[in-house]
């Protein structure tokens, strides 16, 4: 298993500064305030989660984290929609058993000591073998994954301290239309709400509905209470009544 990195069967791995562009962490919101405590409490060097509900902001502080404080070369894992065999490929790291790749993706991580971000964990079980044996690893999870190695920081919804409608007056005038108009009617609906009703209240098909509610939630517009189920949270839902 050691030489696995050094020679593969299409040569060499690559060099430092390369991180194939999907598995680059990406830019910060540009528009980011609050979660000093929060910034804080994450270790360089060791392991920290990122725990809370879906759109409260955990990936946004991850990556504020990371752009500000972070150093040497950063590895960006979605273990939502990436695959770990497509990642090594990546690397040229090819023809990898299914049993191989998580030690061969930990070999990875440490020998080129990437600072390491595994984004939407569903679990410790999904992450524990991915765990490189040191350097700074960030994940974001919606529980709480008691690893035991971990600094476990729980991300709560923003409170408005004067600067909450500014962050939001400032991500409302930068949404495509259909998102805008979307984040206006659907704060008047109470309570959680599916698809199928913004599509309702939109006038528009689920599939487009469906893409700009996530918008909103990458967006931390909107929060995901379950599966394509969405609600905002309550200064949210004032400031998007005000935009009507």
């Amino acid at each position: 298993m050691s030489d696995v990195l050094a020679m593969t069967t299409t040569g060499v791995i690559r060099g430092r500064n390369d991180v194939p562009p999907h598995f680059r962490p990406p830019a910060p919101p540009r528009h980011f305030v609050g979660r000093d405590a929060e910034l804080a409490g994450i270790r360089a060097g060791g392991v920290t989660v990122l725990s809370g509900a879906g759109g409260v902001g955990k990936t946004a502080l991850a990556l504020k984290w990371l752009r500000e404080r972070g150093s040497g070369d950063q590895l960006y894992f979605d273990l939502a929609t990436h695959d770990l065999d497509a990642l090594l490929r990546a690397f040229r790291l090819n023809h990898v058993s299914e049993d191989d790749r998580a030690a061969v993706f930990r070999s990875l991580v440490s020998r080129r000591q990437f600072t390491l971000l595994l984004d939407n964990a569903d679990s410790a079980d999904q992450v524990t073998p991915l765990l490189p044996a040191q350097g700074t690893v960030l994940i974001t999870s919606r529980t709480r994954l008691n690893l035991p190695q971990a600094c476990e920081i729980d991300v709560a919804p923003l409170t408005d301290d004067g600067r909450l409608r500014q962050l939001l007056d400032l991500s409302y005038v930068e949404l495509p239309e259909r998102q805008a108009r979307l984040y206006r009617l659907c704060a008047w609906q109470s309570g959680a709400f599916d698809v199928p009703v913004a599509a309702a209240i939109a006038g528009e098909p689920e599939c487009d509905v469906e893409d700009a509610l996530d918008d909103l939630v990458e967006k931390s517009l909107l929060t995901e209470v379950g599966d394509y189920a969405f609600r905002f949270h309550e200064l949210v839902r004032a400031h998007a009544r005000t935009k009507s």
